[in-house]
């Protein structure tokens, strides 16, 4: 149990305890499929087989539907690129939040994620506990739990691991849930993944065919080896 002396006060002792609980035991690589719900208007508008595989540092290699639409993103440190039909369409900067505080949080020096959850425009000052689905857990980035305008991220208490993150970008709140932590293979993974967009659902994930590879090829990472990359 976690005394109140040792209690996080702050968003940055938040991620220390992250860090200092899952030191040398959260997995570096982890490769999945999921089938990815689309909702409109609180129906279900379509359903894809994505593929999925994470290495840290800051590396995520998806395929939307399969290897041979030629569709995906790749995440390489901190730079997203985007392809369509094979070809690459766009490149951008980008933190991935999840990626940052799902993973990364328990591989980087915490200065590292700090500088980058502020980056994200968490305001680690600000600091409260909530419950979440039954759960005590911290929030970081607000002081009122009820206030979605503020970006946020919320971790289980007991566990040390997120649950839920909170972004405000160019107008648009994101709400995603990390639901259903189930241990596999010794880890723990969240296995359904749900994304609001202003408080409407629009996609939920859920992960299948879960596998932690020891050792992953980095040139799955490599934005030229997009076309010819194939980790199945």
């Amino acid at each position: 149990m976690t005394t109140t002396a040792s209690k996080p006060q702050t968003g940055q002792q938040v991620i220390e305890a992250m860090y200092r609980h899952w030191e040398n035991k959260w997995y570096p690589n982890f490769a999945f499929d999921q089938r990815a719900i689309f909702y409109k208007d609180d129906q279900v508008s379509r359903e894809e087989i994505w593929q999925e595989i994470y290495s840290y540092p800051a590396n995520l290699h998806i395929r939307f539907d399969g290897f041979k639409t030629g569709n995906g993103v790749i995440y390489n440190q901190d730079t997203v690129y985007t392809f369509k039909e094979g070809q690459l369409v766009n490149k951008q900067y980008s933190i991935h939040p999840l990626v940052l505080l799902s993973f990364d949080v328990y591989f980087y020096d915490p200065a590292t994620t700090i500088r980058k959850a502020q980056e994200l425009n968490f305001d680690l000052s600000q600091f409260t506990e909530a419950t979440w689905q039954g759960r005590e857990a911290y929030v970081v980035g607000t002081t009122d739990p009820n206030d979605q305008s503020r970006s946020q991220f919320w971790v289980d208490k007991e566990n040390l691991y997120v649950v839920r993150i909170l972004t405000n970008n160019k107008g648009v709140a994101r709400d995603v849930e990390m639901n259903n932590y189930q241990e596999i293979e010794g880890n723990m993974v969240a296995t359904e993944i749900v994304f609001k967009n202003n408080g409407q659902l629009f996609l939920r994930e859920e992960y299948f065919n879960i596998s932690f590879p020891e050792k992953v090829d980095q040139s799955w990472f490599d934005p030229k080896q997009f076309s010819t990359t194939n980790w199945k």
